[in-house]
C-alpha cells in the first residue's frame, strides 16, 4: 500500500470520530443529529464507531446538520502530529461500556497518528470488566496510584496495590476487579499493534 492509500485510510478511519466529538460538544444525542441530518440514529452510530464508511451524500447531510464544512472532517488539524500536551482541566471523557469505570484521555487521540493511548482510570470499588475474559491485539501497562485491583490473565492473579505496575500482551484472556474499600486510581496504557 502506497502512502497516498494509507493517508486516505487514515483520514476515513477519523470520519466518525470527528462526527462524534462535534456532536457531543454540542450535547446532542444521536437522535438529535439523526433529526436534524434526517440519516437514522443506527447508521450514525455506526459510522461513528467507523463500523461502516458514509457515502458523499451522507457525510455532506451530516456535516450540514452539524453546522461545519465537509472539508472540517477530511483536513487534518494544523500543528505538530508529532507533540501532544493535554493539560490536567482538559481530559477528554473517554466512553466505555464497563460500569464503574471512568476514563479520562491522557494521551493524543486514540490510535490516530501513536501507536499508543493511555488514559487516568478511576474504578467503583467492586466494579469489574464482567464474568467472561477478553483479548484483543496489542499490550497494557496499568499502573495503581491508589486502591487495590485485582487482574486475571492467561487464568494467573495479580493483585496491584499503590505503586505496583502490570504489563502485558493483551491476545492472553485477560479480566479485572476492583476488589479494595476505596475506588481505586489507574494510569491505563493501551498499544495496538500493527496488523
Amino acid at each position: 500500500m502506497n502512502e497516498q492509500s494509507k493517508e486516505i485510510e487514515r483520514i476515513v478511519a477519523r470520519l466518525g470520530e470527528k462526527i462524534k466529538a462535534i456532536r457531543m460538544e454540542k450535547g446532542w444525542s444521536l437522535k438529535n443529529l439523526s433529526d436534524r441530518s434526517g440519516i437514522s440514529a443506527a447508521a450514525i452510530h455506526k459510522i461513528e464507531s467507523n463500523g461502516i464508511t458514509p457515502t458523499i451524500t451522507t457525510m455532506m447531510k451530516i456535516s450540514d446538520a452539524l453546522g461545519k464544512k465537509i472539508s472540517n472532517f477530511v483536513e487534518e488539524e494544523p500543528g505538530d502530529k508529532d507533540v501532544c500536551l493535554i493539560n490536567s482541566n482538559e481530559r477528554k471523557p473517554v466512553f466505555t461500556f464497563k460500569k464503574g469505570l471512568d476514563l479520562q484521555g491522557i494521551s493524543a487521540k486514540q490510535y490516530g497518528e501513536f501507536i499508543m493511548t493511555a488514559a487516568y482510570a478511576t474504578v467503583e470499588v467492586g466494579a469489574s470488566s464482567g464474568r467472561k475474559s477478553m483479548s484483543h491485539r496489542g499490550e497494557e501497562l496499568v499502573y495503581c496510584l491508589q486502591g487495590k485491583m485485582r487482574f486475571e490473565v492467561n487464568k494467573k492473579t495479580y493483585d496491584l496495590r499503590p505503586g505496583d505496575s502490570l504489563h502485558f500482551r493483551t491476545h492472553l484472556d485477560h479480566k479485572w476487579k476492583n476488589i479494595g474499600k476505596v475506588p481505586a486510581k489507574l494510569l491505563w496504557v493501551l498499544s495496538i499493534e500493527a496488523s
